[in-house]
């Protein structure tokens, strides 16, 4: 019995239980899970960006629901990809919803601190745990952005390139 794998994403096909080869279609998931999560009871927790000496309080609903539009924006991008070049390479796709789904995930799960925001009722030790908590939703949110920055330059490098030859 010959055991050879054909394909690399053997996982992906198990998973979806089909051959899929449009693995942008995944990032309409993500639209539909943060739009979930903006709707739940998690969408009332409050997130503080520290930035120099101001402190900003936003609803993490208004960040989901822009991070929704966004990835609804690439899916769109990636569409355009796909009906110019003919091709959108799977590994490229695959790396960038991982890594889109880890670091925004990241980013709201380190989140889910329900607290008030200006410390009261809290010992030394927990404040050190929400600074500490904050610090990495900002890691998160860099590495975050960085990815969304190669995607837009991998489109740039895609829309630039001549077009696919129509068969």
């Amino acid at each position: 019995m010959n055991c050879r794998i054909k394909s690399p994403f053997v996982l992906l096909r198990l998973l979806y239980g089909f051959n899929m080869k449009k693995f942008e279609n995944f990032l309409i998931v993500l639209v539909l899970v943060l739009l979930f999560f903006s709707a739940s009871k998690h969408s009332d927790v409050s997130i503080d960006i520290h930035l120099h000496d101001t402190f900003y309080v936003i609803n993490s609903a208004y960040v989901t629901g822009w991070f929704a539009l966004w990835l609804l924006i690439v899916f769109f991008l990636f569409k355009l990809i796909r009906r110019r070049r003919q091709y959108i390479n799977p590994l490229f796709t695959i790396t960038y919803n991982a890594l889109t789904l880890l670091f925004f995930g990241g980013f709201l799960w380190l989140g889910l601190y329900n607290a008030p925001a200006n410390g009261v009722g809290f010992t030394n030790a927990e404040i050190d745990g929400l600074i500490f908590r904050n610090q990495m939703r900002v890691v998160f949110a860099w590495c975050l952005l960085a990815v969304q920055v190669i995607f837009l330059l991998y489109f740039a490098v895609q829309l630039l390139k001549k077009p696919a030859v129509q068969r």
